[in-house]
């Protein structure tokens, strides 16, 4: 191997190394703040919260949208959905607790941030092995030039 492919070799181990563990970063810190943002939200939900009955109005892959009397004849259908949605089906009537202040705000009742944990963590469960094993294949010992062995011809 030439010098020239053997530093164009390192230099691609070392890209991929940098991406792997960039990427097995990047997925645990966008699962942490998932679940942070999660936590704040039912916080503030819990600090001034309201309840209702609530009418499944649309079920997607990602959201469920809600409709509800938030009081005082206020109608709302949050923009973003209802926090949790698993299990919801469309024209189900469930409990809501919403944050009085934002309606918006808003989660299926005797749900919490923890419902969260499993889906945000799907993503680093796949990420970081692969990245680790993509890291390992591009180790430098992994790529170690073979020490050629003369072999004697017995005479």
């Amino acid at each position: 191997m030439s010098a020239r492919r053997a530093r164009r070799s390192a230099w691609t181990r070392r890209i991929i190394r940098a991406t792997a563990v960039v990427l097995a970063v990047f997925s645990l810190l966008t699962a942490a703040l998932i679940l942070l943002a999660c936590f704040v939200n039912d916080q503030r939900i819990d600090r001034d919260m309201g309840s209702a009955t609530a009418t499944v109005t649309e079920v997607t892959d990602r959201r469920a949208a809600v409709e509800f009397d938030a009081g005082s004849g206020r109608h709302v259908r949050p923009v973003t959905g209802v926090f949790y949605p698993i299990g919801l089906i469309e024209g189900q009537r469930v409990q809501v607790e919403f944050r009085r202040a934002n309606p918006d705000l808003v989660r299926v009742s005797g749900r919490s941030w923890t419902v969260a944990v499993v889906p945000a963590l799907s993503v680093p469960a796949v990420v970081v092995p692969l990245a680790a094993l993509a890291y390992a294949a591009a180790s430098p010992r992994v790529h170690r030039p073979t020490p050629r062995v003369l072999r004697t011809v017995p005479r």
